[in-house]
């Protein structure tokens, strides 16, 4: 995983990194005739077999709700109800022949399902690591 040292400030409390390759990533794909206002959108949903997947998509534009934020020269788009999720966690793009993806280190989770898809947490440390 490459190393960013540019981290963004949602509130007191919060920490998002987008590595170099990430932050790339997104620009290419905005530079490649998306409009000015697109961004890489990060939250949580539920489902898959640990209870919680990442929802990261390059989107045209931020929903109602979310946060907006410059992290390495690139737009970000939190979803607030996701944000005691994703605090302290690094999005990072890894390219091979095999696969290319988006891929996160957060250190909030507390587990993972063999496949790699889905993970959960101790919500109530994640609540208290947001401050609600």
């Amino acid at each position: 995983m490459s190393n960013s040292s540019q981290l963004n400030v949602l509130n007191n409390d919060f920490t998002l990194t987008i590595t170099d390759e990430a932050a790339k990533r997104v620009r290419d794909v905005v530079n490649g005739g998306l409009p000015e206002t697109a961004g890489l959108r990060v939250g949580v949903v539920g489902g898959g077999c640990s209870g919680l997947t990442y929802d990261v998509i390059i989107v045209v534009g931020p929903q109602p709700g979310d946060t907006i934020l410059e992290i390495n020269n690139t737009r970000v788009f939190v979803n607030e109800s996701s944000a005691q999720y994703l605090n302290g966690m690094i999005v990072d793009w890894i390219s091979s022949m095999q696969e290319s993806r988006f891929v996160f280190q957060n250190p909030n989770e507390t587990g993972n399902c063999g496949c790699g898809k889905s993970f959960s947490v101790d919500t109530a440390s994640s609540q208290q690591s947001s401050g609600q």
